[in-house]
């Protein structure tokens, strides 16, 4: 007697008419039924994992379409929390941030500014990369290179570009207003570009990272990014900043410009 190979029961005689009209190959096939469900059970895990196998190949297929447009360098890449100082108060918000943006369905972004070469890089480049070793799709921008690339190459590919932007779980913006090289008349298509980026990712409803060396202030006439940008829009980049950021000032590798709580209220 025929038996289950996964939990040993046996199969019982199929007498049913219709096997008098099969094939000898499918009257054979069909000659004994299972008594249990281990067959109907091994299918539905063999769709599972067909299906859990597509949407890691779209997760992949997403990962690698923003890697492809990021512009990001090997130290960047290699920025791991493993690797940081925890004791820095700026590095255990960041643990918490991608904590909590791993739980949580609408995330929120953050504004790191402060001086030169005091992690703020670092900062946003762990956190990039923890997300990215766990699934999320992250698009790193550095704003001087995304410019000279919609001069030289990436002009006609500019609406593929932000559409990516509007896509991915998180944005990273690095070096925020830190771009040079570009030509003084083109200081108001320079202001445009970057408007078209951040508002893109403003009307996406999704998290912004942003980190500068620019001062940066909720006051128009202390904020050094509005001075930053000559064009007409300057004003609505800030406040797209202000609308999307939570502001975080580094003032050095152990030190911050907010309180812990003020940072937890945020979140939470």
């Amino acid at each position: 007697m025929k038996k289950c190979e996964y939990c040993g029961k046996e199969y019982v005689k199929n007498e049913s008419d219709y096997l008098k009209n099969l094939s000898e190959t499918f009257r054979k096939n069909l000659e004994y039924l299972p008594t249990c469900d281990c067959l109907e059970k091994k299918k539905e895990r063999e769709l599972e994992e067909l299906e859990r196998k597509r949407t890691r190949e779209n997760i992949e297929k997403k990962m690698q379409k923003c890697k492809d447009i990021s512009v990001i360098d090997k130290k960047f890449q290699n920025s791991r929390f493993e690797n940081a100082d925890i004791k820095c108060e700026q590095m255990q918000l960041a643990q918490q941030y991608v904590k909590s943006f791993m739980k949580k369905e609408k995330q929120e972004g953050l504004l790191f500014y402060g001086g030169v070469g005091t992690g703020k890089t670092f900062t946003t480049a762990c956190i990039a990369n923890y997300l990215m070793e766990r699934g999320k799709t992250v698009l790193v921008m550095n704003l001087g290179l995304y410019l000279n690339k919609l001069t030289i190459e990436w002009g006609a590919a500019e609406r593929d570009i932000l559409e990516q932007v509007e896509k991915c779980d998180l944005l990273v913006i690095d070096d925020f207003g830190g771009e040079k090289g570009l030509d003084k008349n083109q200081t108001g298509w320079r202001g445009e570009k970057i408007y078209n980026l951040i508002d893109a990712r403003y009307r996406s409803e999704k998290p912004l990272i942003i980190s500068t060396n620019l001062n940066f202030s909720k006051d128009e006439e202390k904020c050094e990014i509005s001075e930053k940008f000559s064009s007409h829009r300057q004003n609505r980049i800030r406040d797209r900043i202000i609308d999307m950021c939570f502001p975080i000032q580094v003032i050095g590798k152990s030190k911050r410009g907010m309180t812990k709580q003020k940072f937890f209220e945020f979140m939470y």
